[in-house]
C-alpha cells in the first residue's frame, strides 16, 4: 500500500503540464484508486490475483480522462512523423453534428428517457435499503431494432450498494416475495452466492412493481467500479459500454464510467482497420461483451442483438462517445460518419500500454499462445506492447483476450441464476431468451 500510494503520487507529478500542477481530476482519482486498493487490501491469500507481467504496484486505475488524454497527446507528439500535420485539412474540425434526423430521433429517446426516469425511480422507492448508485439498462429502457410493440420487455436495473450482506438483511426484510428459496437462507448466504459465485451481481427477476416488471441486481460498489477500471469480469463493464439510464447518481461512479467507455474504444480501436465508420465502431464496442458468452452458442440469445442495439441507438451512441473520440488524439474524423485511427506501431503501442491489467495479461497470454516471443518481468511492458501490436493478427489477439476475460463469469452468473431465482423463474427467463434467438435465427433465413 505504501509502494502504491508513492506511485500514485509519482503519477500525479509526470502527468502535470511541466510545471508541476496536477491535473484537477487527479484527486478524485486518487480517491477511487485508493478506495479500490482498501478493498484489494482485505482479500485473504487464496484470492490473491495470479503474478502478473505487468507492474502490479501501479495503482488500478488509470489516471483520469484528463490526464489520459494529456498522457496520449505526449505520446502523439513523441511519435508522430514530421509533416504529419499537412494532412490536418483532411480532417473534420472537432465532432461532426448530428444530422436533423438524428437530432430529432435523439430529443425523441431524451423525452423517453425521462418519462422511463420517472416510472422507474418511483419503482426504487419501494426499496428502503440504502442504494449508492443505480442504473437501468437494456431493451427494457432503450428500444431495440427487430422487436415489435406488442409486449414490453422486462427492466433490467442494477443497484451498487456499501454493504451487500446489510442490504440484503433490509431487503428480505421489506421484500420477502423478490427471492427464491434462497431468502430463507439468509442475508449471509445471499450476499456470500452473489460476491463468490460468476461476476459478483445478485439478481431477482420476474419482479412485479407498479405494473413494472423489473430484474434487479445488487452489486458492491467496489466490485462495480473495481470491473469499470480492471475489467476483472467485463459483465457491468461490458454492459455499460452500451446506453444505460442513471437512476441514482455517485460522484465515484461519474469517474469510474468515463474511464470504461475510453478503455471500450482502445479496444475497439484494435479490432478496427485504419479507416472505419462510426456505426462500425459502436458495433466492435457493443460486441465486447457477448465475445466469449456461451448463451450466443446455445441459443440464449439474439444472434442479431449487436446490430440491434446500435442500429436502433445510434443517436445516443454518438452523444455518448463523441467527446471520448474528440479527446483521443490518435483518433479522428475524417468525414461525417467516417473515422482514421493512427495505426503507428508506437502510438498503438502507447494506447495498449493504457489498458487494464487484465487486458493486458490476457492479450499476453494469447500472443505467446500464437508464437510472439514476448519476454516476462515487469519492464517488458514497452517491448511487448510494441511487438504485440506489429502483427498482422492483432484484431483476432484481442477479441481472443475479450474472450478469456468475459467467458468464464458469464458461464458461471448464468448457473447462479438457478439459485438466484429459483428453477420456474429461471426456466422462464431461458425460455425467452430462447425465444428470442429462434426469432432472430428465422429472420435471417427468410432474407
Amino acid at each position: 500500500s505504501v509502494a502504491v500510494n508513492s506511485q500514485v503520487r509519482w503519477e500525479t507529478r509526470v502527468s502535470s503540464n511541466g510545471e508541476g500542477k496536477p491535473h484537477g481530476q487527479d484527486s478524485a482519482e486518487s480517491s477511487a484508486a485508493m478506495l479500490l486498493l482498501r478493498k484489494k487490501d482485505q482479500k485473504p491469500e487464496d484470492e490473491l490475483p495470479v503474478t502478473s507481467d505487468r507492474q502490479t504496484v501501479r495503482p488500478p486505475v488509470v489516471s483520469g480522462v484528463a490526464q489520459m488524454v494529456g498522457n496520449d497527446a505526449n505520446t502523439q507528439a513523441r511519435t508522430q512523423p514530421l509533416g504529419s500535420q499537412a494532412s490536418a485539412s483532411t480532417t473534420v474540425s472537432g465532432i461532426p453534428r448530428l444530422t436533423d434526423m438524428e437530432e430529432a430521433k435523439l430529443e425523441k429517446m431524451r423525452a423517453t428517457q425521462w418519462e422511463t426516469r420517472d416510472v422507474l425511480s418511483g419503482v426504487m422507492k419501494h426499496f428502503s435499503a440504502p442504494i449508492r448508485y443505480a442504473f437501468a439498462y437494456g431493451s427494457g429502457v432503450y428500444k431495440q431494432a427487430g422487436y415489435g410493440t406488442a409486449s414490453k420487455p422486462m427492466v433490467d436495473l442494477i443497484f451498487a450498494v456499501s454493504h451487500p450482506d446489510h442490504w440484503h438483511a433490509l431487503n428480505i426484510s421489506q421484500n420477502r416475495a423478490h427471492y427464491s428459496f434462497m431468502g430463507t437462507l439468509g442475508s449471509n448466504a445471499v450476499a456470500y452466492v452473489q460476491d463468490r459465485l460468476g461476476a459478483g451481481v445478485y439478481y431477482n427477476p420476474f419482479v412485479e412493481i407498479d405494473g413494472v416488471v423489473v430484474k434487479y441486481g445488487v452489486v458492491s460498489i467496489d466490485t462495480l467500479s473495481s470491473d469499470l477500471l480492471n475489467w476483472d469480469t467485463l459483465y457491468l463493464a461490458g454492459r455499460m459500454h452500451k446506453p444505460t439510464l442513471t437512476l441514482r447518481r455517485d460522484p465515484l461512479m461519474r469517474i469510474t464510467k468515463q474511464v470504461n467507455l475510453t478503455h471500450a474504444v482502445r479496444a475497439a480501436l484494435l479490432m478496427l482497420p485504419k479507416n472505419f465508420t462510426s456505426e462500425e465502431l459502436f458495433r466492435t464496442i457493443s460486441s465486447l461483451s457477448f465475445a466469449g458468452d456461451f448463451r450466443m452458442k446455445i441459443g440464449g440469445e439474439n444472434l442479431q442483438k449487436v446490430h440491434n442495439i446500435v442500429e436502433a441507438q445510434l443517436p445516443l451512441f454518438k452523444s455518448r462517445y463523441g467527446s471520448i473520440i474528440e479527446g483521443l488524439p490518435n483518433l479522428e474524423y475524417i468525414g461525417q460518419d467516417l473515422l482514421q485511427q493512427d495505426m503507428s506501431p508506437l502510438a498503438r503501442a502507447a494506447m495498449v500500454r493504457k489498458m487494464p491489467n487484465n487486458f493486458y495479461d490476457q492479450l499476453v497470454r494469447k500472443g505467446r499462445k500464437s508464437g510472439i516471443r514476448l519476454p516476462p518481468g515487469l519492464g517488458a511492458e514497452a517491448v511487448n506492447t510494441e511487438r504485440l501490436v506489429a502483427v498482422d493478427n492483432i484484431s483476432a489477439l484481442t477479441t481472443k483476450a475479450i474472450e478469456s476475460i468475459v467467458a468464464r463469469p458469464a458461464l458461471t452468473q448464468s448457473f447462479k441464476g438457478i439459485l438466484s431465482s429459483g428453477l420456474s423463474k429461471s426456466i422462464a427467463y431461458m425460455y425467452s431468451k430462447n425465444s428470442k434467438y429462434r426469432s432472430a435465427a428465422a429472420s435471417n433465413e427468410q432474407k
